[in-house]
């Protein structure tokens, strides 16, 4: 079966290669793990993936903090340890896949015994699955990633995410499975009137179904269960409904205002921030 593969890296005390970042200030602790508890528990909190980290790579990244740990109140290894282990995120090297005997390069410059050759190899031998490296201010490197292996001379390139923006857009291409939506008769589609049937207040789809699915691909929501979008076309928040466990995975969706209070307010906040 395939499956989404997302692999961590982090800026280090002491770069090993020629394109890590260097963390030389202790308060910079503090945000980088404060933005990432944000990618892990908000942005990918409803995705499906299996998540991998370097255990060299956390070592060295502690390694200025780790004196001080005792002195701190919430010390930052204790909270990184909780972001990677409470999303069961694994260390790779547990069972590696690249050989100390192979030339990996990027830019014909080697590299060695790194996630982004792990990446490389894994999808070298796996390519049907996804991997994607959370470039979690590591990597100087902006572009998509290119490795080669043994001087080969395709290269294997490996989408490099730099942030929140870049980190959802990937996951509504790569997503596994994808969300597919469905037309629900009771809220139907292209209409624009709120009707009142037995008492109960039915708001419509306003959009189109291909539009609908276009917003899902790119909704948020803290359960899968329920997602919402801000469609700006006509300034109002769509609500999409999970059909349950089928192989579709299938959502039907209708439109309420912006103020709705069935949207949670840090929802509806960061929808807003879209338009």
């Amino acid at each position: 079966m395939t499956q989404v593969n997302l692999f961590l890296l982090l800026p280090e005390t002491k770069p090993t290669n020629r394109w890590m970042r260097s963390i030389r200030k202790i308060d910079t602790y503090k945000t980088l793990i404060q933005d990432l508890e944000i990618i892990i528990f908000e942005i990918i909190t409803i995705e499906k993936y299996k998540g991998f980290y370097d255990a060299k790579n956390i070592n060295d990244f502690l390694c200025l903090y780790d004196p001080l740990e005792d002195s701190y109140p919430n010390p930052p290894k204790r909270r990184l340890q909780s972001v990677l282990f409470n999303n069961a995120f694994i260390n790779w090297r547990e069972e590696a896949t690249q050989s100390p005997n192979d030339d990996y390069q990027i830019f014909n410059q080697p590299i060695s015994d790194n996630t982004i050759c792990e990446i490389a190899e894994r999808k070298n031998k796996v390519g049907n699955d996804k991997y994607a490296l959370l470039n979690h201010q590591a990597c100087t490197i902006n572009t998509m990633i290119a490795v080669t292996i043994n001087e080969e001379r395709s290269a294997i390139e490996i989408d490099n995410l730099k942030d929140e923006k870049e980190i959802s857009e990937w996951f509504a291409q790569n997503r596994l499975p994808p969300r597919n939506f469905n037309i629900n008769p009771k809220h139907g589609e292209n209409l624009q009137d709120i009707r009142t049937v037995n008492g109960e207040t039915i708001s419509p789809l306003r959009c189109s179904c291909q539009r609908a699915k276009t917003l899902l691909d790119t909704a948020i929501g803290k359960s899968k269960k329920q997602l919402y979008n801000i469609d700006p076309d006509y300034d109002e928040i769509i609500v999409f409904k999970h059909e349950g466990p089928t192989p579709q995975n299938l959502y039907h969706g209708y439109y309420v205002p912006k103020n709705a209070e069935e949207v949670p307010l840090d929802i509806r906040k960061k929808l807003t921030k879209k338009l």
